[in-house]
C-alpha cells in the first residue's frame, strides 16, 4: 500500500511531466516557424544580355588608347545550385565583343574583332521579392583579336518586370595582361535584360 509520501511524490512527478509536455508543444511550432523564415534557394538557370561602356583606369598613350573605350555587348549564361539559404552559388560562361574601333596606328582593333570568353563563378540572392542581386568572378581571355587574359569581378542588381524576366544594371572591374607587357585596368557599366528559370522540385 502506498504511503502518503509516495502519493505526493507521484503527483509532483505527473505535474512536472505535464508541464514539460506543454512547454514542448509551445516551443516546437515556434522553432518550425523560425525555420520557415529562412528562404530556400531553388536551382536556377540565368541568362543576362547587356550593352556596356568601359572606362580605362590605366591608359597607354603608345597604344593610342583613350580613357573611354568602345562600347561592347555581353552575354552571360549561368546556373545556380539549390541551397537552404538566401544566397546560392553557381557557375557561368560569358562571351563579349567590341562594337567599335579602338586604339591608334600601333595596334588598332576594329569593331567585332575582339571576342572574349569568360568562365566564371556566379552567385545570386534576392534583396527583395522583385530585386535579384547577381555577382560573378571570372577569368576572361581573348579568343580573337589578340592574346590577353585577366580577372573580372562584377555585381548586378535587377528588377523583375515579369516572372522570370527583368532589367538590370551592372558595375564591374577587370584587369588584363595585354600588349607591351602592361596591366590594363578597366571599369565597366552595363545595362540589359535578365532571364531566370527556377527549377522546382
Amino acid at each position: 500500500m502506498l504511503t502518503p509520501e509516495l502519493r505526493a511524490a507521484g503527483r509532483t512527478l505527473r505535474s512536472r511531466i505535464v508541464a514539460a509536455a506543454s512547454t514542448l508543444a509551445l516551443v516546437a511550432p515556434s522553432a518550425a516557424q523560425a525555420d520557415e523564415k529562412v528562404p530556400a534557394s531553388q536551382p536556377r538557370y540565368l541568362a543576362l544580355g547587356s550593352v556596356g561602356a568601359p572606362l580605362r583606369v590605366t591608359v597607354k598613350d603608345e597604344l593610342g588608347q583613350e580613357r573611354l573605350g568602345p562600347p561592347f555587348a555581353d552575354v552571360l549564361l549561368g546556373y545556380t545550385f539549390g541551397a537552404n539559404a538566401p544566397y546560392a552559388h553557381g557557375l557561368g560562361l560569358g562571351v563579349s565583343w567590341n562594337m567599335g574601333r579602338d586604339g591608334g596606328y600601333y595596334e588598332p582593333v576594329y569593331a567585332l574583332e575582339q571576342v572574349v570568353l569568360m568562365p566564371a563563378y556566379v552567385g545570386r540572392m534576392d534583396l527583395a521579392e522583385s530585386v535579384p542581386l547577381i555577382a560573378h568572378l571570372g577569368v576572361p581571355f581573348l579568343v580573337t583579336g589578340g592574346q590577353s587574359f585577366g580577372l573580372e569581378v562584377g555585381m548586378a542588381i535587377g528588377y523583375r518586370v515579369l516572372a522570370g524576366a527583368g532589367v538590370f544594371a551592372e558595375l564591374s572591374v577587370a584587369g588584363y595582361a595585354g600588349a607591351l607587357a602592361a596591366l590594363h585596368v578597366i571599369t565597366s557599366l552595363e545595362a540589359g535584360v535578365v532571364l531566370e528559370y527556377e527549377v522546382l522540385p
